[in-house]
């Protein structure tokens, strides 16, 4: 008996803390939480397909966008300041770090449109990140 309940105690605690810990998963932010309005305002089409993507790729489930979604990636709120175009391509289709790679699950039209949106998220006033052997001014 006293085996059956501490079973029980030990499943219900790894359950609690597995569904409560920072790195977990929001496994129903796909569908629970809709891409802020925010983020939308302006876009261009191309832009908002990429906006589409981020919530039918689940892209929520790991990152956060807006103050909500999973934490297991970095958010993605001013990920334009972080990674440059090239960066953010290479990150979609190679994955990197704890992020699964995404090259054979989106077409080249569909990592266009993602990445599209991903540069304009960055913080009003801030510029976007840039090669840095590129020209200056561009």
């Amino acid at each position: 008996m006293l085996a059956v309940v501490v079973t029980f105690a030990v499943l219900g605690v790894l359950t609690y803390q597995g569904a409560t810990a920072p790195w977990s998963p929001v496994m129903n932010a796909w569908s629970a939480l809709p891409t802020p309005a925010s983020q939308l305002a302006g876009r261009s089409p191309l832009e908002l397909q990429g906006a589409v993507l981020v919530q039918a790729k689940q892209c929520r489930n790991c990152h956060s966008l807006g103050g909500a979604g999973g934490l297991r990636g970095p958010a993605l709120d001013d990920v334009a300041t972080r990674l440059t175009h090239d960066q953010l391509i290479r990150q979609v289709l190679q994955g990197g770090g704890e992020m699964p790679a995404y090259g054979r699950n989106l077409s080249p039209p569909q990592v266009t449109a993602l990445v599209a949106f991903l540069e304009t998220l960055h913080p009003p006033g801030e510029r976007p990140a840039r090669n840095a052997s590129a020209p200056a001014g561009g």
